[in-house]
């Protein structure tokens, strides 16, 4: 999905937006330009930014944001065409703004004739969040020094190459960052929506993506600045942008991640993570192939936790441990283990879908939680 874009588009009929400021320059000439903007309709909705520049011989409009929350509310799931996510996403900035879209933006959106700055793609890969701590923590460990591997500000998950200006990836857990300050993404989602079916459809389907997508995956995001302009294969011009384009420029991205060599991920540690520290240990001993009669105090002490294991966890501690399954980095980058969005998501609008929207003529879920009247009750207080 697209998670964030910074685009420039040309043109001389631009409105004046922002704050107007003069600069003194060395050379005693005047420079005038315009402040940049953060549209957004209310306090607590989603924002996008805009900026009419006038610095340079030609005047450009630039915006920037994440296209999924702009549109969707949310970026938990998104579409990976990029044209038609910039078109909505710039075309729903004018909207709010209450005036009319230039001439000139509209043309540039329509060809495709503008410049492309900088591209965050994510994808979700299939892996049980209880592993996401460890990942993290074995990149830390063991990756080659050169990935300059640190832990994200908040959250769970880990950044490489975090001060590069060519590509840096953020490796994390996104069901975690949504249930941090779970009020707050639900108010940016839903918004001014009375207090009806259509809301609670709304936060039923966020609940879902949440219990059946995320809980279930890993997010990997790609963030592509001066990479754009490859030779190869550039993509710093909107035109050259296909439907599969960000996803193809993700998963090369991903594969020369030198991560091969760290230890893999062993899917039996998930047994011990709601045991208590009691019987975690023995659970532990159990995996290992020991025999954990031999650790307990006596013998009864034994058979009365492992009825108690057995009953709480269905763990036979008298029965041969489970064979050792484990997940290499390779298999988790695996193209195939890209976990798709589910179809229930794009049929019922939750996902913004650039061609199953384009057969019905309905809102985005911004225009329907935010470009209407607040209500006089709100279900959720404003952030």
């Amino acid at each position: 999905m697209i998670d964030f874009i910074n685009i420039t588009i040309d043109g001389d009929d631009f409105p004046k937006i922002g704050k107007s400021v003069t600069t003194l320059q060395p050379s005693g000439a005047e420079t005038h330009s315009l402040t940049e903007v953060k549209v957004r309709s209310a306090s607590g909705a989603p924002d996008f930014t805009a900026e009419v520049e006038t610095r340079g011989e030609q005047p450009r409009m630039r915006f920037s944001g994440s296209p999924a929350k702009w549109i969707q509310g949310h970026n938990g799931m998104g579409s990976n065409d990029f044209q038609a996510v910039v078109k909505a996403s710039v075309l729903l900035v004018f909207q709010t703004l209450g005036i009319d879209c230039p001439a000139s933006v509209f043309a540039a959106l329509s060809s495709g004739e503008y410049d492309v700055h900088e591209v965050h793609v994510a994808e979700h890969y299939r892996l049980p969040r209880g592993l996401i701590p460890k990942l993290c923590d074995n990149i830390r460990r063991h990756a080659d020094s050169s990935l300059k591997a640190v832990p994200m500000e908040k959250g769970i998950g880990i950044r490489l190459w975090p001060d590069s200006r060519d590509l840096s990836v953020a490796i994390y857990d996104k069901y975690n960052y949504f249930l941090d300050r779970l009020c707050r993404h639900k108010f940016a989602l839903m918004g001014n929506m009375p207090a009806d079916f259509q809301r609670i459809g709304i936060g039923m389907d966020f609940d879902q993506m949440m219990g059946e997508y995320l809980a279930h995956v890993v997010r990997i995001e790609t963030r592509h600045k001066r990479s754009l302009n490859s030779k190869i294969c550039p993509l710093n011009r909107g035109s050259l942008w296909l439907p599969g384009s960000a996803r193809e420029l993700h998963i090369n991205a991903v594969q020369k991640i030198p991560l091969q060599d760290i230890p893999p991920l062993d899917q039996r540690e998930l047994l011990l993570e709601d045991a208590s520290p009691e019987h975690r240990a023995l659970i532990a001993l159990w995996l290992d192939g020991r025999d954990p009669m031999k650790f307990c105090a006596s013998v009864a002490t034994y058979y009365r936790r492992r009825k108690k294991i057995l009953a709480l966890y269905g763990i036979d501690l008298s029965v041969r441990p489970l064979a050792e399954d484990t997940i290499k980095w390779s298999d988790l980058t695996n193209p195939a283990s890209i976990v798709e969005p589910p179809q229930w998501a794009v049929e019922n609008g939750f996902m913004y879908d650039p061609v199953a929207r384009s057969a019905w003529a309905v809102k985005t879920q911004n225009e329907a939680a935010w470009l209407r009247p607040a209500p006089q009750h709100r279900v959720f207080k404003s952030y």
